[in-house]
């Protein structure tokens, strides 16, 4: 028999967690689609759909970081994380900003380009940029430590 559970349990405990985020998240997906149709105004479900990606993504690097440390991985951030959230939320700012300073709310048309929207079709950039922006704040993977340790034993080790 193992007699250290705790991985298996925190395991278990982040797919129950999963599960429930997935169900949250899909009420609140119909709440929103109710509103948008009671209302005939979609960007309260283009901000939906954005935050809820972002977030599963943030929850989904859950499973990657070994030490809770904050050490910044800035070439992951920056040529991933930064480039995915511009892409991902281009469309929700856009709508907002032609929303909010048109003269007819009703009538106005929205720069997008037609390879963003493929792209950004079932909410990969903002998932991805929320998975890596959690891996890229606290980069410091459990081998990096065991290396780090070794490095410093044998310093101290040259030392005697």
């Amino acid at each position: 028999m193992r007699k250290n559970w705790s991985s298996y349990v925190w395991k278990l405990l982040w797919a129950v967690g999963l599960i429930a985020l997935l169900i949250i998240s899909y009420d609140l997906e119909i709440k929103v689609k109710n509103h948008v149709a009671t209302t005939f105004r979609p960007l309260p479900y283009i901000w939906f759909q954005f935050i809820a990606s972002f977030v599963l993504g943030i929850y989904l690097s859950l499973l990657f970081i070994k030490v809770w440390l904050v050490k910044w991985n800035w070439a992951l951030i920056l040529c991933v994380t930064l480039p995915l959230l511009i892409i991902a939320s281009y469309f929700p700012i856009i709508v907002t900003t032609f929303e909010s300073t048109s003269l007819d709310p009703n009538n106005y048309s929205v720069p997008f380009p037609y390879w963003m929207m493929k792209v950004n079709l079932h909410g990969i950039p903002s998932i991805v940029a929320g998975l890596t922006l959690m891996v890229g704040l606290f980069s410091k993977t459990a081998k990096r430590k065991i290396n780090e340790l070794r490095a410093l034993k044998s310093s101290i080790d040259s030392y005697k």
